[in-house]
């Protein structure tokens, strides 16, 4: 069994976008995917299930919004469950946050920068397709190419890198694009590998190589 751990508000929790995700998951892992949102998260419940691996979901609410950054039980599944784990876009915002990394906005739009969403008009962002450079080579990008091109929706982005983590891809405009732990397998992505499709598959073969990974191949 994997986990999908929902990082989104709990007002934003049923969006139908995450079963979505939870089907793709199961697809690429070919195991069960357990959805369950973070503040239904508990020892007791981890110590059950067991999961072999865990993704940590992107989500549409500022942190400050809700308890996450507060909730001892997702801050303690991150820094010390031994489990490999990923997050896509917010959820590796909040990876980041938990051992110290700065999360901040990309910035406004310039005089003459286009906005290609109603999310938080006037800030900057990446909103579509983009290409994203990898800086060092891992494991997570077997079977890629210098260049990958990903889904990309956010307007956030980790500004600072706390020293356990490592850079490992970044875009123009956003320059800390994927990490990973130092001494234990932890990755996060701020692109969505989730939504890859049949014209840009690079995120499926990242998810691909995760799993991989984590069953110890």
């Amino acid at each position: 069994m994997i986990l999908y751990i929902i990082t989104d508000s709990p007002a934003n929790a049923r969006g139908t976008g995450f079963y979505s995700t939870k089907l793709v998951l199961e697809d690429l892992s070919g195991d069960v995917c357990l959805t369950v949102r973070y503040d239904q998260l508990s020892r007791e419940l981890l110590a059950d299930l067991h999961p072999w691996a865990i993704c940590h979901s992107g989500g549409g609410a500022e942190f400050s919004e809700y308890d996450i950054l507060q909730h001892p039980v997702y801050r303690w599944l991150v820094t010390e469950y031994d489990v490999p784990q990923i997050g896509f876009c917010g959820g590796h915002q909040l990876i980041a946050l938990q051992f110290g990394a700065v999360v901040d906005h990309i910035g406004p739009l310039g005089a003459d920068e286009p906005d290609p969403s109603g999310y938080h008009p006037g800030m900057s962002k990446e909103w579509g397709m983009y290409p994203v450079r990898i800086v060092v080579a891992d494991p997570l990008f077997d079977n890629l190419g210098e260049v990958i091109r990903v889904q990309e929706y956010h307007m956030d982005e980790v500004k600072v890198l706390a020293p356990e983590l490592q850079l490992l891809a970044s875009s123009a405009r956003c320059h800390v694009q994927a990490f990973k732990h130092r001494t234990r397998m932890i990755y996060g992505t701020q692109f969505h590998p989730e939504q890859a499709n049949e014209v840009y598959p690079d995120g499926k073969q990242v998810l691909l190589n995760f799993f991989r990974i984590a069953r110890g191949g």
